[in-house]
């Protein structure tokens, strides 16, 4: 009874997270974050003058949405890179029976302690470059 409750309360938390990401999608596909003030500005950036790992995101967003796929690359290649990632976690976290052998090892591979390092590693490595070579 106990990990029905669980996978219920997983899989609710997943059409939550799926609801939020479609109401994303369409405020922007609908909306240039480079035209309207109500879209948040990068406060590093603002403070700093350096690029974080997720600027230029959400007009790489918009245009990810219009099918300009080189634009949005440009805006910000790691995002464009991660996003299937992330998709992914967000699948295996809250769609899928933790208890089946297969998703555990995929949960390990893709979301274990070395996978979290690398992928933090190339997070400051990409962080590192944006700002020396652009």
């Amino acid at each position: 009874m106990d990990m029905r409750v669980d996978r219920k309360k997983r899989i609710g938390i997943g059409l939550a997270i799926m609801v939020l990401l479609l109401a994303g999608i369409y405020l922007y596909s609908q909306y240039n974050p480079e035209n309207y003030l109500f879209f948040p500005k990068c406060p590093v950036y603002t403070l700093t003058g350096y690029k974080c790992p997720g600027c230029g995101s959400q007009r790489a967003f918009y245009h990810l949405f219009h099918g300009n796929f080189v634009t949005a690359f440009m805006y910000n290649p790691l995002m464009m890179l991660l996003v299937p990632y992330v998709l992914f976690g967000i699948y295996i976290e809250y769609m899928t029976d933790r208890n089946n052998p297969r998703i555990v090892y995929l949960r390990n591979l893709f979301f274990g302690k070395w996978a979290v390092l690398i992928l933090a590693v190339i997070i400051l490595l990409y962080t590192i470059s944006r700002n020396l070579l652009f």
